[in-house]
């Protein structure tokens, strides 16, 4: 666990045959929200941190940004451990999660929703992520500034606690036919990703980016 920029604690695992990193984001205010639930095995070894920044206040919302094993199987995991938690989704992973037995709250969003809760001031955007490009979904917490970017700028290396300085508009352009193999969706999602204006990626994968 470190704590990655203000209030934002990374989870962490480097898996070094393929030179990969896998991240989870605790953003500890109030309510708390932890950005990917991570497979079952990380969520159950993030908990003993999560409680330990907690303290006697609840996990409320986890982000799962798509139908993978790394962003969405440990709601289960967590929700035996906050009963009260509600998974925010887009609307395939919020069909989805069902299917495997998952009955907890679950609030699907669209690209251009908003949720405001406490400190928590999010927008969402869509992502064409899921299976035959269906759209994901991507967060903007406004009031700090985070984008938590799921896969969307992943890097190769072991990115444990490591940042790297760019601008959005770089990190932007970059986003390639690898990324998003479709070029109308690829041209749409970088124009709305434009419209915003964030300060730090919290990335899926990789280094984190600070934004200059």
């Amino acid at each position: 666990m470190k704590e990655i920029a203000k209030n934002l604690y990374q989870f962490s695992v480097y898996i070094p045959p393929i030179n990969f990193t896998i991240h989870q984001y605790l953003l500890n205010t109030d309510p708390a929200i932890l950005f990917a639930a991570g497979t079952v095995q990380q969520a159950e070894a993030i908990l003993p941190d999560l409680k330990k920044v907690l303290g006697d206040k609840p996990l409320k919302y986890v982000f799962v940004s798509h139908m993978e094993s790394d962003e969405a199987a440990g709601v289960f995991v967590l929700r035996k451990e906050y009963p009260d938690l509600q998974v925010i989704s887009g609307e395939l992973t919020a069909r989805e999660l069902p299917g495997y037995g998952y009955t907890g709250k679950v609030l699907p969003k669209k690209g251009g929703a908003e949720l405001k809760d406490g400190e928590l001031d999010l927008t969402f955007m869509d992502y064409p992520a899921e299976v035959h490009l269906q759209d994901g979904l991507l967060c903007l917490e406004r009031n700090s500034g985070i984008f938590y970017s799921a896969d969307l700028f992943l890097r190769w290396g072991n990115g444990v606690g490591e940042t790297m300085d760019s601008t959005w508009k770089d990190e932007i352009s970059a986003i390639n036919e690898e990324r998003v193999p479709n070029e109308q969706m690829r041209s749409s999602l970088q124009k709305n990703l434009m419209a915003l204006d964030p300060k730090f990626i919290a990335v899926g994968h990789g280094y984190c980016v600070n934004l200059g």
